[in-house]
């Protein structure tokens, strides 16, 4: 009888042979990121002529010409009942992010597009930064250039070439700024003592004043100990009102908690991924925003208490996006954090890959009616893809981390 050759019939064909090489393995991987540069470059050049070119930033610089001309940045009918929050120009944050933006306006005055591009290069410039300083301080950048022979570059290139932060490039809204505060406040916890925490404290502060979501990481500041961080969330929250009342005056804040009261469900749900709007379906929209904020916070409170550090921050990160009863593909440009907190777990590489994968769907008008899969679909599942990664990450023993699961030791540091 003849015997099967002990070794695989692949390592006889050269072609299959040579993909085990790493000099080839390498060029694959620089081919790949030239490609998707490429590509990505040109979605966003097409973009960058068509309406989208700095839609959601439209509203933060009509914001600041309304601040400017002591007008009001809320308009009459967010403050009148509740309104769906999608048209241009309309202005859904705190008052301290239109004072904010005042510098751009007074640089580009009369076009919202000019305007733009301050803003897309700011957010380049954070996203590259914030990218760089996270993956280093997790060890992520060595993991990388021992298994590929590259530097971080191939993070950063992973990072423009998500199609989230296209989206978000183009239509220039403010999550990569509250990537950078949140990748800011990551590293404050890595730092674990005192200073780290006014650092992180001060950091989500500042985040939530722009926009609210990330105020539910203040939650996982008090669940893990860090208070510390709880009283400086506080303190740079009202830095942020305090510092720019100057220019906001008392009555954007008085006119503020009426216009995030009315705030209602979405008219079209084509472009919406928040589990609040796919469960209202079922149980209507005031119904699903509790449901959803509850486990959330369950979510939050559990893992704080039984995961280490890492991926419990990357849950509270990723939980404080998932909340927002308005979610959008290009909000999913802050989740660049949470992968860059995951990618170190080797054994979670396939599932953060099909998350990236499925996060990357777009507009396909050719599948009709069926587009919702791929829009709208593909993208919720990959965020909870993620979420689930992040919640099973370090309850096996393969994880190193940077400290114990639970409670910071920095309250006590001399």
């Amino acid at each position: 009888m003849r015997m099967l050759p002990c070794h695989p019939m692949a390592d006889g064909i050269y072609g299959l042979r040579r993909l085990r090489e790493p000099a080839l393995q390498r060029l694959l991987l620089i081919l790949l990121a030239v490609i998707l540069v490429a590509f990505r470059g040109a979605q966003f050049a097409v973009f960058s002529t068509q309406i989208q070119w700095g839609y959601d930033f439209s509203a933060y610089w009509m914001a600041a010409d309304n601040l400017l001309n002591g007008l009001p940045i809320y308009a009459a009918d967010q403050l009148a009942g509740p309104y769906a929050p999608q048209r241009q120009f309309l202005y859904l944050y705190p008052p301290p992010l239109a004072a904010a933006v005042t510098p751009i306006h007074l640089l580009m005055p009369t076009d919202y597009r000019a305007a733009a591009w301050i803003w897309a290069t700011i957010g380049v410039l954070i996203l590259a930064i914030g990218t760089f300083a996270v993956a280093r301080s997790t060890g992520l950048i060595e993991r990388v250039r021992a298994g590929t022979g590259r530097g971080p570059w191939i993070l950063i290139v992973a990072a423009f070439t998500f199609p989230p932060v296209v989206g978000e490039l183009v239509l220039g809204n403010v999550h990569l700024l509250l990537f950078g505060l949140l990748s800011m406040a990551w590293l404050g916890v890595r730092r674990g003592d005192r200073t780290g925490e006014v650092i992180a404290g001060v950091a989500v502060g500042l985040a939530a004043a722009i926009k609210l979501f990330p105020a539910l990481i203040i939650l996982w500041f008090l669940v893990t100990g860090r208070n510390r961080a709880v009283r400086w969330a506080i303190v740079g929250g009202l830095a942020a009102a305090i510092g720019t009342l100057p220019l906001t005056s008392i009555q954007p804040w008085l006119d503020y908690p009426a216009a995030l009261l009315n705030l209602s469900a979405p008219s079209d749900t084509t472009d919406t991924l928040a589990p609040t709007v796919w469960l209202a379906a079922l149980t209507g929209f005031s119904a699903a925003r509790a449901v959803v904020t509850g486990l959330a916070l369950a979510l939050l409170v559990w893992s704080a208490r039984t995961l280490p550090t890492r991926p419990s921050f990357a849950v509270s990160v990723l939980l404080s996006v998932l909340v927002a009863p308005a979610l959008y593909h290009h909000y999913l440009a802050i989740l660049v954090l949470p992968f860059l907190l995951l990618l170190p777990d080797r054994r979670s590489l396939p599932w953060l890959a099909a998350a990236y994968l499925l996060m990357s769907g777009g507009e396909q008008t050719a599948l009709g009616d069926l587009s919702w899969i791929v829009n709208r679909g593909f993208p919720t599942v990959g965020a909870l893809i993620l979420l689930g990664v992040a919640l099973s990450t370090g309850r096996c023993a393969h994880i190193s981390d940077v400290d114990q699961p639970g409670r910071s030791t920095a309250e006590g540091a001399p």
